[in-house]
């Protein structure tokens, strides 16, 4: 808190202090403008009065985020919003539809430390009376590649939302690949909250430390490039951290799903999640996958012989490759497929018939065929064309950028690159370390170089000397620093603005609470510049600067819980930079109009935006939680990768990525968690990051 208080005092002062100068300067330097009745003392007064509407406007800001609602209220919103996302994502992970599989799973005691009542076996349909059940609420889960680990989990959270009581803390799917160990569990949890359904940061402060969100950890073996981690792993490491995780009475609940070979390879080294159960998925038996079949497929009888064959061959290598949910999910996908005209593309009766010869080979085969499958299935968006090839091609190299970080475990700016996570303004490295930072600087440095051209156009030619000066002075030096924060800023973190808000009637509650209480309070403050500009002036200098304030604190995100948009984040970056900017030239033009004249105000709207971008530079050091030192920042280096990654260098990457990614999550090629894309599953991720220039292994069944 003292930090953010001393960057706002700090930015203030800075501020002032430039505005002061160039009000003084601009005075001098136009001697023969129109001033009215100010004087010295009226002009002190006025600017104390700007004072008093500033700083109300940041105290409207702080007063929001002291007027939450209570945590049981916030946990309430946040379980309707979670359980909307999670829905979603259910039934992405099904392919689409509502039937499952009714995956089993066994008890795996570990050799001490076990969660009391938990039963030797469970099912999918009953797993939340098994979660329960245990003493206390802390599941691990596990199984092999494709068995379904997430699927039991958003099953799980799905279950515990709809029979969710007012003390119930609410699940929150997190993804443990993007954690940095060194951040404590509970600032983790809250940040995941603030930035993937919107809540403020007292509000998410407030839930964990209630122990009012069930953290469900997904992919513990995604943390390491190690297949087998060790005691001093990443995964090690997390799952320390969680046995340290507590609440009043003992050990916190949590769910946690890790590949079965990972967390053996832990357990060998003396680490496990204590007072857990840990529950091992087993493979789907035939049964099962037969039931599955006839739940899913329109025509049971063009699948005889693939039943046929799993009956005959129970541990065959076709009935080895579909015994996870996925595989099968995977096969009902490309084999149901239609064409325009009602008939099939291709028919499984082919199936049995191929040479594929082990589980991997299936499971090639069935990936070979799935993009050209959604691709075919799925519309581009209006004013798109995505052919299967571009779609391959670009997820190639999605997938080839993210496999590498899982290899090799590279760092940038003390920062570990995610293998899993697609974030758009986090992707940059994609293009290189240096590169696409230069490209953000010299983005920065042009748009310095305009204003510095437009300045020049509007002054006026004569007595111009002195405000020359100061002008370019403050263009040049903030240009500088501003490109030079460009560079420096490993990690830009987008300006939250929330513009979904106006759509919900708690939002347009919480906009026009802000709303009303700026515009009161710099109206007051313009009934105090009155006494020397004059009623009507003061007047609409209260009226401006209220309503210019509220509208920007009004869309800033307060704490009503909602799903953010992985798309959103740079967009809202992008609109909160604007609406900022537009909000300084409305208010500061019009004050310099008012005191100096018109055509100062007009000079004095680009002066002092480019002030205040040069004051919030200045205090870069001082903003340690304080959004205004790099409003953009985030989008600019997002912009920096698409011009980094055109068809004339080795990475392309189309040039509206986040509506192509979109696309991808609403065909079923990649899913969200939070504000990430990622693949929908591992193997999908792993089999088009060794494709990248071909896909060898796409089938070419005929119609039948």
């Amino acid at each position: 808190m003292t930090g953010k208080r001393g960057g706002a005092f700090g930015f203030g002062a800075v501020t002032a202090l430039l505005l002061g100068a160039a009000v003084a300067i601009s005075g001098r330097t136009f001697p023969g403008a129109v001033v009215g009745d100010v004087d010295p003392v009226g002009m002190a007064v006025g600017l104390a009065a700007l004072a008093v509407g500033v700083w109300t406007g940041w105290l409207t800001v702080r007063s929001l985020r002291w007027q939450e609602a209570a945590p049981a209220d916030v946990a309430e919103r946040l379980a309707v919003e979670v359980l909307d996302a999670e829905r979603a994502a259910g039934r992405q992970l099904l392919g689409d539809h509502d039937k499952t599989i009714d995956i089993r799973f066994t008890f795996r005691p570990a050799p001490t430390h076990n969660a009391d009542d938990a039963g030797p076996e469970g099912r999918l349909k009953e797993v939340a009376e098994y979660y329960r059940l245990l003493r206390p609420r802390r599941l691990v889960i596990t199984g092999a590649p494709g068995a379904g680990k997430t699927v039991l989990a958003v099953q799980l959270m799905l279950r515990l939302l709809e029979t969710r009581t007012g003390e119930d803390p609410v699940p929150v799917r997190l993804s443990l690949a993007s954690w940095d160990t060194d951040q404590p569990v509970d600032e983790w949890i809250a940040r995941h909250l603030v930035d993937a359904y919107r809540l403020s940061a007292a509000a998410a402060e407030a839930l964990v430390k209630a122990r009012r969100v069930l953290p469900v950890l997904d992919g513990l073996d995604e943390m390491d490039t190690d297949p087998d981690p060790g005691y001093a792993s990443r995964a090690g490491r997390a799952v320390r951290a969680f046995n340290a995780y507590q609440q009043s009475t003992g050990k916190a609940g949590l769910v946690l799903t890790c590949r079965s070979r990972v967390h053996e390879a832990l357990a060998a080294e003396g680490v496990w999640a204590h007072d857990a159960a840990r529950v091992e998925i087993r493979p789907c038996d035939p049964d099962s996958v037969q039931r599955f079949i006839g739940d899913r497929v329109d025509d049971p009888t063009r699948w005889s012989r693939v039943r046929e064959a799993l009956a005959q061959d129970p541990h065959g290598p076709l009935a080895a490759g579909l015994s996870t949910p996925w595989r099968l999910t995977l096969a009902v996908t490309v084999y149901e497929e239609r064409l325009p005209d009602g008939t099939y593309r291709r028919h499984p009766q082919s199936l049995p018939g191929l040479a594929l010869d082990t589980s991997e080979a299936v499971g090639k085969h069935l990936l070979g065929l799935f993009i050209p499958t959604v691709a075919a299935q799925c519309p581009a968006p209006r004013g798109a064309t995505y052919t299967t090839d571009d779609v391959r091609a670009w997820l190639a190299r999605l997938a080839a950028y993210l496999q590498q970080n899982a290899t090799t475990g590279q760092q940038v700016g003390g920062r570990l690159l995610s293998g899993t996570d697609i974030v758009l303004h986090e992707l940059w490295p994609l293009a290189g370390t240096r590169l696409p930072r230069a490209v953000s600087a010299a983005l920065v440095a042009a748009v310095s170089m305009v204003g510095w051209a437009v300045l020049f156009l509007l002054l006026p030619p004569t007595g111009t000397s002195l405000i020359m000066f100061f002008i370019v002075g403050v263009v040049a030096l903030g240009g500088v620093l501003t490109t030079y924060t460009a560079w420096r800023d490993v990690w830009p973190q987008p300006v939250r603005m929330d513009l979904e808000r106006l759509r919900t009637p708690v939002g347009r509650r919480h906009f026009a609470r802000a709303f009303v209480l700026a515009l009161a309070s710099a109206t007051a403050a313009g009934a105090v510049s009155a006494i020397t500009i004059g009623p009507v002036y003061g007047l609409a200098f209260g009226l401006t600067v209220g309503a210019t304030t509220g509208l920007v604190t009004g869309l800033a995100s307060h704490g009503t819980p909602g799903v953010m948009d992985p798309n959103g984040v740079v967009r809202n970056d992008l609109a909160a930079w604007l609406l900022y900017s537009l909000s300084t030239f409305l208010v500061f033009g019009l004050v310099f109009s008012l005191v100096f004249g018109l055509m100062v105000g007009v000079v004095s709207v680009v002066t002092v935006a480019v002030v205040i971008t040069l004051a919030s530079v200045l205090m870069d050091g001082l903003r340690a939680g304080l959004s205004t030192g790099n409003r953009g920042m985030a989008s600019v280096r997002y912009m920096a990768l698409l011009l980094c990654t055109r068809r004339w260098g080795s990475r392309p990457l189309p040039w509206r990525l986040g509506r192509f990614l979109h696309w991808c999550y609403g065909a079923g090629l990649i899913r969200v968690a939070g504000i990430a894309y990622q693949f929908r599953h591992r193997e999908l991720q792993e089999y088009l990051a060794h494709h990248v220039d071909g896909d060898p292994a796409a089938g070419t069944d005929e119609p039948s």
